[in-house]
């Protein structure tokens, strides 16, 4: 029987992407892209972003974001709207055969041929970051977003994270776990409270630890406030601020803290049983993260 800390690893490569999806991921956007920029003389550019942008996206990939960004001097009059329905349009001259649905922030374009979808984010560049839609009444509004900032966040995390690119492990294992259980938060918020983890996970001895200690991290911060980086904090006119927080209730939050905590007591037993209770030890991860990873 293979050793809890030998299937532990193994794991953490099982949910990585393939190298089949991130090729599909990388063709389509290409493609996405010189048929976009070509089509439209008012969108300047797109590029990847997201999880999978991070490195961070776990099998199978759901979904692959991009920014598709327009110019501020065109879309200056529209609404977020308005300029949301543009980009559909356009996508829809693209794939005829395909259904390009209005999101929240995006335009999910979704292939049946492909188990990825791909949404797609208007983005409006102002002042360093950028405006995109948010999608609460027909009209809409904006919120503020950052990718760089957000990038540059994950870089210095994972430099600071341990060894082995241990951050990515663990932001990969968490938001794993999270899907498992229903997505309780947005993956991005559990990323982004994972950042803040970095010198505790680099003082874990083995990955094993740094998950044990990880859930009690994120249980005791995931109440908290977790604005998006690199954009104001501070009300400005016309965006809405970006505060993952706000995304679930109090009551909601409250009790995903307590199903970290729990996660992570269980986590504790399973590290003090891999000596003396192995098979009660694999017993333990597979309930926490299924049989199909583990």
């Amino acid at each position: 029987m293979a050793s809890p800390a030998a299937r532990f690893e193994a794991m953490l490569s099982n949910i990585m992407l393939t190298d089949k999806e991130r090729t599909e991921a990388i063709d389509t956007h290409i493609y996405m892209r010189d048929q976009l920029v070509r089509r439209r003389d008012w969108i300047k550019e797109t590029f990847l972003t997201g999880s999978y942008k991070r490195e961070t996206a776990i099998r199978p990939l759901n979904d692959v974001d991009f920014f598709c960004v327009v110019d501020p001097g065109w879309a200056r009059d529209k609404t977020p709207a308005q300029i949301q329905k543009e980009v559909q349009r356009v996508l829809q001259e693209i794939y005829p055969r395909t259904t390009v649905d209005r999101q929240k922030h995006s335009l999910g374009v979704d292939f049946r041929s492909q188990t990825t979808n791909y949404d797609v984010i208007p983005a409006v560049p102002t002042g360093g970051y950028y405006k995109i839609v948010h999608r609460e009444s027909d009209d809409g509004e904006f919120i503020l977003s950052n990718p760089d900032a957000v990038e540059r966040e994950k870089v210095a995390a994972n430099s600071q994270g341990g060894p082995g690119g241990r951050m990515l492990q663990m932001i990969r294992l968490m938001k794993h776990w999270n899907t498992k259980n229903h997505k309780k938060v947005k993956s991005f918020h559990l990323e982004l409270l994972c950042y803040k983890a970095a010198a505790l996970l680099a003082s874990c001895s083995n990955n094993r630890e740094a998950c044990y200690r990880l859930f009690q991290f994120l249980s005791s911060k995931v109440v908290e406030d977790c604005f998006v980086p690199g954009v104001p904090v501070a009300a400005v006119s016309g965006v809405q601020q970006n505060n993952l927080r706000d995304t679930r209730t109090d009551s909601q939050l409250r009790n995903f803290a307590g199903e970290l905590g729990a996660a992570g007591r269980r986590a504790g037993e399973a590290l003090s049983l891999e000596t003396t209770n192995p098979a009660q030890a694999h017993q333990i991860w597979r309930s926490l993260f299924g049989g199909e990873v583990y």
